[in-house]
């Protein structure tokens, strides 16, 4: 009978179709990654395994086509990924950055092992795209050329760009604070101090926080025999410090400081038997704590406690005799709440 030449025809394409699919899936570009990320991230051969599962592939020995990098980079409770990919002749295929907000270093395994699996199929349909655009080797019958159509001029080959040096670091921008706090303190002024604090800060390699400070502090008026003194302190100081708690929920930094100011004091009533402003200085330790309230909104909480490097007394005199008025103490204690919002 005749009609086993169609059915033989059928089943010869499937068969061709399913061989072409294969020699597709088998001709996938092998891929190489350079990974790079701080301690308690997910290491270079974690996310290799990840990614091939997400792609559906085993370990090849064929030479990689394809390189990628991954540059992971803690920026307080904010991490970040940035990703290239280029091919062996060193042209660029795509390149992302990825922020995780709000999230520990060792959970963003299966996100990025997703988008690295996301990035390499596309590149491999580019190299795909190329490699079918590109004439092929056997012979072709030359086609029949019309007198009056003009010769179009050969494509230029297209120039490789040497690879990117592997140990080209990622630029990144380290986060940023400014801050407005309510401050209180005591021992600085001859009653409980009040007044507030402008705060900025800036996180570099994920490990060193630095910042200044600049505060105003006044008092109420005090006794000063038959007189009244009210006192203000304006200072500024430097801080450094490292995150040693850093979490989604809260963020702990131990600080040291160093500050340097004015105290002033304005008595009425009687004369001042001394200059009534004096330099102030201090060096002192605390802790800043941050509660994350949203994507760039923070609460933060700094108590700390300074040695004052100076002591100078003030005193009035009432018919030719010193009374003593204040004199800062040894220790002084300090307690600043407020808000904070992080720069990008």
């Amino acid at each position: 009978m005749r009609t086993s030449g169609p059915r033989t025809m059928t089943a010869t394409l499937l068969v061709a179709f399913m061989c072409t699919m294969h020699a597709g899936i088998a001709r996938a570009a092998p891929f190489e990654l350079d990974w790079s990320a701080p301690e308690g991230c997910p290491s270079g051969e974690r996310m290799l395994l990840a990614t091939r599962a997400r792609l559906g592939e085993h370990d090849s020995s064929a030479a990689p086509e394809l390189f990628v990098r991954g540059t992971v980079t803690v920026e307080g409770a904010i991490v970040v990924l940035d990703l290239r990919v280029h091919d062996a002749n060193g042209e660029d295929l795509g390149e992302r950055r990825v922020r995780f907000d709000d999230r520990a270093c060792e959970a963003i395994e299966a996100p990025a092992a997703l988008v690295l699996a996301m990035m390499i199929g596309v590149a491999r349909s580019r190299e795909a795209s190329a490699t079918h655009e590109e004439p092929s080797g056997g012979p072709a019958e030359p086609a029949p050329v019309e007198p009056t159509a003009p010769e179009s001029p050969p494509a230029r080959a297209r120039s490789p760009r040497p690879p990117p040096p592997a140990g080209e670091p990622t630029r990144v921008s380290p986060p940023m604070t400014v801050g407005l706090s309510g401050v209180a303190s005591h021992g600085a002024l001859p009653n409980v101090g009040f007044g507030g604090a402008l705060r900025w800060t800036a996180t570099l390699w994920a490990s060193v926080m630095i910042g200044i400070e600049g505060s105003f502090e006044t008092t109420w008026a005090v006794r000063a025999a038959s007189g009244e003194a009210t006192f203000r302190r304006i200072d500024a100081a430097v801080l450094i410090g490292a995150p040693v708690v850093r979490s989604r929920s809260f963020e702990i930094v131990p600080l040291l400081q160093g500050r340097g100011g004015i105290l002033t004091g304005d008595v009425t009533g009687l004369p001042s038997t001394h200059d009534a402003t004096s330099v102030v200085g201090a060096l002192g330790a605390g802790v800043l704590g941050r509660i994350p309230l949203g994507q760039a909104l923070r609460f933060e909480v700094l108590p700390d406690v300074r040695v004052p490097l100076t002591r100078d007394e003030f005193q009035i005199r009432r018919a030719g005799e010193l009374i003593r008025v204040f004199r800062p103490e040894a220790v002084e204690a300090r307690l600043s709440l407020g808000f904070a919002w992080e720069l990008r």
